[in-house]
């Protein structure tokens, strides 16, 4: 693929696709959702009929108004992206909370996230619009490419193309996803309602302007799989043989034999962290926040749970088992409570940036898991230790950075935010090690972390 700009991608994949369809006289695209004819809104027949013509299947879906006279992808505009395995069902439940959200004069804000949510949001980009609200629907087995010219599979589709639309500095106020975009922005949507919504006005986000302009890596030539090693050599592997960073960082404290040590939380027995990668935490942890809110700059934490196959590995030998993310922004308050104890120097680690020792992080449930109180991380248990104990198979590290993307590469070659990396990198790690990741979400159904049956005897402490 040609170097390009993430903005040219977009439209380069619009253009070979919904506007392929919109053009063509052998599709019914485009097709309006919503009738508005009667004394209340009911979907259009040819909505009705688009969205019952397909059965099961692995499909993307966009909710789109149009700049009419089309004539090219940026008369396109994206309202919202979404995928799914039944998409009758899908559409029909997005009409129904869409006409639930009307009108919007009746909306009442709290001031937190997540009050003005998605459908609040579409129902006032529907509302303001001078366009018609419309469907396109394609079956992603049909796609030979995804947006940056390699195969995809749905879930990995949607984070590259939701990516794509966030980062386009056109799309800022009436695009409406909040999966894979930072909590920031629905922070502030929460805050704002339905005046944030300016169709006339728009703006670049943050991360529309910091990639602007650039430009892309040459791919050429490279696979999935090379992308995937070329990204752990420039970050992982760097890391691990640079002597001042101190990585490879254990997890978990333990002894020769790898036999996890134990503490006592409450009432509650849990696997102790690393003394090292506590202090990894709380440093990386502080360049997001301070006591009172999320700092300017990196906006959260980036890790990947990780093995080895060598004490000097290559790339190709460091083997990735989960990749996540803990995002500075919180759901209801600007300070995330996963960052809490972290920004106001406290000693817990409840919660820690997700790697807490509460029942509902991760070392919490997997300490949960091991000791038969809880089955939330049966698969993390069943792969990570011997049966029975709390004694590791194979040292587990943890890879966790404030994620610069001015620091950090992106793994297709451009600036990528928090929650687009992520995404992106669970997708490249699946193709690459499909049977060590331990990702559920963001790979396929049919990804052996979602098939196969794990099984983990408790240990008996």
């Amino acid at each position: 693929m040609d170097r390009a700009t993430k903005r040219e991608l977009w439209d380069e994949w619009v253009s070979e696709t919904i506007l392929t369809d919109i053009t063509s006289l052998d599709t019914p695209d485009p097709v309006p959702m919503v009738d508005e004819s009667g004394s209340q809104l009911e979907m259009t027949d040819e909505y009705d009929t688009y969205r019952l013509g397909r059965g099961n299947g692995d499909y993307l879906y966009l909710l789109y108004l149009l700049d009419e006279p089309v004539s090219g992808p940026s008369d396109i505009i994206p309202v919202y992206i979404g995928e799914t395995s039944q998409v009758s069902s899908r559409l029909l439940d997005h009409f129904r909370k869409l006409r639930n959200s009307l009108p919007t004069s009746e909306w009442e804000g709290d001031g937190s996230w997540g009050s003005y949510g998605k459908y609040d949001h579409i129902a006032t980009v529907f509302e303001k619009a001078n366009s018609p609200l419309y469907a396109w629907v394609v079956d992603v087995n049909e796609i030979e490419t995804g947006p940056y010219g390699y195969s995809t599979y749905r879930q990995e589709l949607e984070a590259k193309t939701v990516g794509l639309v966030h980062s386009h500095p056109q799309f800022n106020r009436v695009f409406a996803n909040r999966d894979f975009v930072p909590n920031r922005v629905a922070h502030e949507m929460g805050k704002v309602g339905p005046e944030r919504v300016d169709l006339e006005n728009d703006s670049p986000n943050e991360e529309a302007v910091m990639v602007a302009d650039s430009v892309g890596d040459n791919l050429s030539g490279k696979n999935k799989v090379d992308l995937w090693h070329e990204w752990v050599e420039q970050t992982i592997h760097k890391e691990i043989h640079d002597p001042e960073e101190g990585d490879p960082i254990p997890l978990f404290e333990t002894d020769d034999n790898l036999v996890v040590e134990l503490t006592e939380v409450g009432s509650s027995t849990v696997l102790k962290r690393s003394e090292a990668i506590d202090t990894r935490i709380r440093e990386e942890g502080k360049r997001c926040v301070h006591r009172d809110g999320v700092k300017d700059g990196p906006n959260g934490l980036l890790y990947v749970m990780y093995q080895l196959e060598s004490d000097t590995p290559s790339p190709e030998q460091i083997i990735p088992r989960y990749i996540g993310k803990a995002e500075a922004y919180g759901k209801k308050n600007e300070l995330s409570a996963n960052f809490e104890e972290i920004a106001k120097n406290r000693s817990g680690t409840r919660s820690f940036a997700r790697w807490g020792d509460g029942s509902y992080w991760h070392v919490g449930e997997l300490s949960d898991t091991v000791f038969g109180v809880d089955s939330k991380k049966l698969s993390w248990a069943s792969e990570l230790f011997e049966q029975g104990t709390h004694q590791l198979k194979e040292q587990t590290y943890l890879w966790i950075r404030a994620w610069d993307p001015e620091k950090y590469p992106g793994p297709y070659g451009y600036p990528a935010y928090l929650a687009e990396a992520e995404a992106l990198l669970i997708g490249l790690a699946y193709q690459t090690y499909p049977h060590q990741l331990l990702n559920h979400n963001e790979v396929p159904n049919e990804a052996p972390a979602n098939q196969k049956q794990f099984e983990f005897e408790p240990s008996s402490k």
